[in-house]
């Protein structure tokens, strides 16, 4: 999994991502898909170590791997996913909320059997983190590209 932040704090500065840690998990029926994902990112360059926890539930269309699927839909997707972000740190929920986050994915599957396949996804994922003490929100949006396996 590849992760790179694209939103900036209430001051301006640039958040960068140190590794991420968790899982993607994504069940393919006929045309329709649904998943999960839980992870962390380490924050950089921070005065302690924060980390953002981030829980989505996805819903997919298409690149399911089904072997009925013809034309586009069979090797590309389209997805939705919402869920939350947090903070995690010794201080952190005393000054941040717990966040809304949603993405938009992009799916391909490249099927090299019938039973066997490589999956790759981009998910372009909006996440606003408020303070409790200001009225000013930390951008922790980012883009997320992730390679697996399907069976």
């Amino acid at each position: 999994m590849s992760y790179k932040f694209t939103g900036k704090d209430s001051t301006g500065s640039e958040f960068e991502s140190d590794k991420t840690q968790g899982v993607m998990v994504h069940f393919g029926f006929t045309q329709w898909g649904i998943g999960l994902e839980t992870y962390e990112t380490k924050v950089k360059n921070t005065s302690e170590d924060v980390n953002l926890k981030t829980n989505l539930y996805n819903i997919t269309y298409g690149a399911t791997g089904d072997g009925k699927s013809k034309g586009f839909w069979k090797y590309f997707g389209a997805g939705y996913g919402f869920g939350t972000d947090e903070l995690v740190c010794s201080y952190c929920k005393t000054y941040f909320y717990k966040s809304f986050a949603m993405q938009y994915i992009l799916l391909f599957d490249i099927p090299f059997s019938k039973s066997f396949s490589v999956k790759a996804s981009l998910h372009q994922k909006t996440s606003k983190i408020r303070h409790k003490t200001k009225a000013e929100r930390d951008d922790f949006s980012a883009t997320v590209i992730n390679i697996g396996l399907g069976f």
